[in-house]
């Protein structure tokens, strides 16, 4: 199995591969970090989501993170997700609601994602939050199966779950090789 060792490399294999491919194509990953600067916006007010690529059957997301900056507990409206970690240490709590709709999670997981360490996540295993550990910038690749436009995210204020709308803070619209 050839390893997939640039991005663009990356979007073209996605562009050309059907949905079954894609845990296959995890696998293949032989990125780092320096790979990504070209894409990666930062704040310090919250992660950025850097789409590199997205077309009808996926989206590639660079996230990037100061330190201790976390997602709120979130679904996937559907569609599965595989994350490659670049840079940083990061925790991934995945929780479920006690009873449906009932607003009350419980953790079920608190999994360390190191350098190069992949996770996979759809809705079937629950809800999950992930947070950048570290005091240091941090990068992850997020590539799902079909774009998501909003997903369910848990107000820790009201202590229930709303609908947000997912935005970028940049796009790249990296295009496939020909």
């Amino acid at each position: 199995m050839e390893s997939i060792d640039s991005v663009e490399e990356l979007v073209t294999v996605l562009a050309r591969s059907q949905a079954h491919e894609f845990v296959g194509i995890s696998e293949r990953l032989n990125l780092k970090a320096s790979d990504f600067e070209g894409f990666a916006t930062w704040s310090e007010q919250h992660y950025t989501r850097n789409c590199i690529s997205k077309d009808d059957h996926y989206e590639l997301i660079l996230l990037c993170w100061e330190g201790h900056q976390k997602t709120p507990i979130h679904c996937h409206n559907g569609e599965e997700c595989w994350v490659l970690n670049l840079k940083g240490e990061l925790k991934e709590i995945r929780f479920e609601e006690k009873s449906p709709d009932s607003g009350e999670l419980v953790a079920t997981s608190n999994e360390i994602l190191q350098d190069g360490g992949i996770s996979y996540m759809n809705d079937n295993m629950g809800f999950h939050l992930l947070e950048n550990m570290q005091g240091e910038r941090a990068m992850t690749l997020h590539l799902y199966m079909d774009p998501i436009d909003s997903c369910r995210i848990f107000d820790e204020e009201k202590q229930e779950f709303i609908r947000k709308k997912l935005s970028y803070d940049s796009v790249a619209d990296l295009k496939v090789q020909a």
